[in-house]
C-alpha cells in the first residue's frame, strides 16, 4: 500500500516522485497522439484514418486529465509518496520503461518499420495494451479521490482496444 506524506521521503534513484509518475503519463498520452497523427497521415482507408484521428483526440484528453490531477495532487511542488517495500515506484518504472512509446520515442522511426496498415493498426493495438497497463500500476499510486479518474481512462482504453481490433478484422476480411 501506498501513503502519501507532506514531508520530503528519501527515494532511491530507482523511484519516482507522484509529479514525475504524472508527467510520465502525460508523457505517454503526448506519445501516442503524435503516433496517430502520423498514423493518420499514412493511412489508406479513410475508416483507418478517422479512428486514428480520433484515437489522437483521445490521447490529447487524457495528457490533459494527468495534468490536471498532478496539479491537484502535486500543485507547484513535488508531492511524494511513501512506498516502504518500493514495490509501486517499481512497478511504474517497469512499466513505463517497457511502454511501446518510452518517454523520448521515435514515432517517425516506429511508423517507418510497419509494412502495412494492418502491421500499423497492431502496433497501435499494442499501444493501447500497455497504456492500460500503465494505467493499471498508476491505480496503485495515485490519491483515493483520483482512482475513478484513472479507472474512466481505462475503460477509455479499453473501448480504444476493441476500435482497433474492429479495424483490424475489416482489414482481415478485405484481404480474404
Amino acid at each position: 500500500m501506498v501513503f502519501f506524506a507532506d514531508w520530503p521521503v528519501f527515494m532511491t534513484k530507482e523511484s519516482y516522485n507522484l509529479s514525475e509518475v504524472f508527467h510520465m503519463a502525460e508523457a505517454v498520452e503526448r506519445n501516442g497522439e503524435k503516433f496517430y497523427r502520423q498514423a493518420a497521415g499514412m493511412a489508406k482507408d479513410k475508416s483507418a484514418k478517422d479512428v486514428m484521428l480520433f484515437l489522437a483526440d483521445q490521447e490529447l484528453q487524457h495528457e490533459r486529465i494527468f495534468a490536471q490531477m498532478r496539479q491537484e495532487s502535486c500543485g507547484a511542488g513535488v508531492a511524494q509518496w511513501w512506498d516502504p517495500d518500493g514495490q509501486a515506484a517499481a512497478c511504474v518504472k517497469a512499466v513505463a520503461d517497457s511502454h511501446v512509446f518510452t518517454l523520448t520515442p521515435d514515432v517517425t522511426g516506429l511508423l517507418a518499420q510497419v509494412q502495412s496498415q494492418k502491421s500499423v493498426l497492431n502496433l497501435a493495438l499494442n499501444f493501447e495494451k500497455d497504456t492500460i497497463v500503465f494505467f493499471s500500476a498508476l491505480k496503485d499510486i495515485v490519491r483515493d479521490q483520483d482512482v475513478d479518474k484513472v479507472q474512466r481512462l481505462i475503460q477509455e482504453e479499453l473501448k480504444h482496444v476493441a476500435m482497433l481490433n474492429t479495424e483490424l478484422q475489416k482489414l482481415t476480411s478485405q484481404e480474404s
